[in-house]
């Protein structure tokens, strides 16, 4: 496999270790009495039984206008049709308007994400990692199956929102992995051919059929311990397109493409809060007013670079 110009992360699971439980019966309790201090009047299994609905029903509407497989709902606009749609509303003197909706759906999703986190942090070489392929002069690009009402704080948190050259969360783009077109217009923005890319990613039917879907080559990183026998089962219908880094250690990474891990000197940079993380990012400038995660634009290539 080639030494890529580009790097396309996935992020939970693969650079970020996270597990949520949105089954929890106090999850839902905890949620209707977030909904009920602002008036809005829900029973827990009542509630949690509408926000799976309009999840579903609002993927049907996308699908159905945009002809895609794999479409992303925005989960604050469900948020927010939960408060309107409440069986039964109060009089509450912290008053909730569409004028304040989006911010009141942001506070919402944020606590229903606190509230369902098990565990939440990065893989250990992570930040090292990253660091390492940045000082090389390769692009790093997250795509992701995420919704950014929860994603962009927690890329804050973690110090990684300032690692990369390009963010793409499905949440914004209206489609998820492993729909081709995600893929595809990111390559296109980054003015990469398939073949100066690789996917990195910790799921088979996510990361590594968009990957191959685009002639993008990919590396699967088994973080979950999967054995060994059934990655390499998994992974016989993708060929020679797809690498197995069988430990789930991202510093394999390094060792696959440039024959060597991290550097003493390059260990000591594991950073021990989200502070000491932050560090001057080729990252400059947030893109537009609406929060949009900041995406440094790519040096422009001649035509005669730009494979047809």
């Amino acid at each position: 496999m080639r030494e890529p110009r580009a790097y396309v992360f996935d992020l939970y699971g693969t650079l970020l270790d996270i597990w949520t439980d949105e089954e929890d019966p106090a999850l839902w309790e905890k949620l209707a009495g977030f909904y009920s201090v602002y008036g809005a009047d829900w029973q827990p299994e009542e509630l949690k039984g509408r926000y799976h609905s309009l999840i579903r029903m609002e993927e049907r509407r996308i699908s159905l206008a945009t002809g895609y497989h794999w479409p992303e709902v925005d989960l604050s606009d469900v948020f927010w049709t939960l408060f309107r749609e409440a069986p039964q509303h109060h009089l509450s003197s912290n008053r909730v308007t569409s004028r304040n909706s989006r911010t009141w759906s942001a506070a919402a999703a944020h606590f229903f994400r606190i509230s369902s986190r098990r565990r939440f942090g990065l893989y250990p070489h992570t930040l090292p990692v990253l660091k390492a392929l940045r000082e090389r002069g390769t692009r790093l690009l997250l795509l992701s199956n995420a919704q950014a009402v929860f994603t962009r704080p927690e890329l804050e948190i973690t110090g990684l929102v300032t690692q990369f050259d390009r963010i793409v969360l499905s949440s914004d783009e209206g489609l998820r992995k492993p729909e081709p077109a995600l893929l595809r217009s990111l390559l296109k923005e980054e003015k990469l051919a398939p073949e100066e890319a690789v996917v990195v990613g910790n799921d088979f039917a996510s990361d590594m059929e968009i990957a191959a879907a685009c002639g993008v080559p990919g590396v699967f990183l088994n973080t979950e311990g999967t054995p060994s026998w059934f990655l390499r089962k998994r992974a016989e219908r993708f060929g020679d397109k797809v690498s197995l880094i069988e430990s789930g250690d991202l510093e394999d990474l390094l060792r696959l493409f440039y024959g060597t891990g991290l550097s003493a000197d390059m260990e000591k940079t594991v950073p021990e809060t989200a502070e000491e993380a932050e560090e001057p990012s080729a990252v400059e400038e947030i893109s537009d007013a609406k929060g949009a995660l900041p995406n440094k634009e790519p040096e422009q290539k001649t035509e005669a670079e730009i494979l047809p």
